[in-house]
């Protein structure tokens, strides 16, 4: 080859790897600060640790929240055995059970899927719960009370799980993390 011009180097970020042109101040990828000083570096790492920490613990309630509804996946597939063996010589016993299960699937899939989308999963999980407690309110008033400090617990699970998906989604969009 006659007169081929040398390939510069690649450029790559100290701290995520990503490729960088020589004139960028800031990692386009994560914000690391390429031409600060070294306690500017230092101050975006140890900030960084800092934000995991601070995810690990909403993470933590996420979790809680989701293991609420798996909790009231197996609670709905309690109901249903138990009312089908009730009712079992009942002619509407299936119109009673399916149902039952349906939602049981329903918090099931909503449990597993909440590690991939915490808020959606979470908001539409205490919807749907709440949903089921006021129709059976409709049918029968006084199950709103039956098991209230329980319900109370649920929904406060939930409503916990919410406000610390929200909180992760905030940190990560603040600190461009996917």
């Amino acid at each position: 080859m006659e007169n081929a011009l040398p390939v510069p180097p690649i450029e790559k970020c100290a701290h995520c790897y990503a490729e960088i042109k020589n004139d960028d101040v800031y990692c386009t990828n994560c914000g690391y600060p390429l031409q600060g000083t070294e306690f500017e570096q230092k101050s975006f790492i140890a900030n960084l640790e800092v934000i995991g920490i601070d995810m690990a613990e909403y993470n933590k309630k996420v979790r809680a929240a989701a293991n609420t509804l798996y909790y009231l996946s197996g609670v709905f597939i309690l109901s249903g055995i138990i009312n089908f063996f009730i009712l079992k010589d009942n002619a509407d016993v299936l119109a009673i059970v399916i149902p039952t299960f349906i939602l049981a699937m329903l918090f099931l899939l909503l449990g597993s899927y909440c590690p991939k989308k915490p808020l959606a999963c979470l908001v539409s999980g205490l919807a749907l719960y709440i949903i089921v407690q006021v129709i059976n309110a409709f049918d029968s008033p006084m199950s709103l009370a039956k098991g209230i400090i329980i319900k109370i617990f649920i929904i406060g699970y939930l409503i916990k799980g919410i406000k610390s998906a929200i909180e992760l989604e905030k940190m990560k969009k603040e600190n461009n993390i996917i």
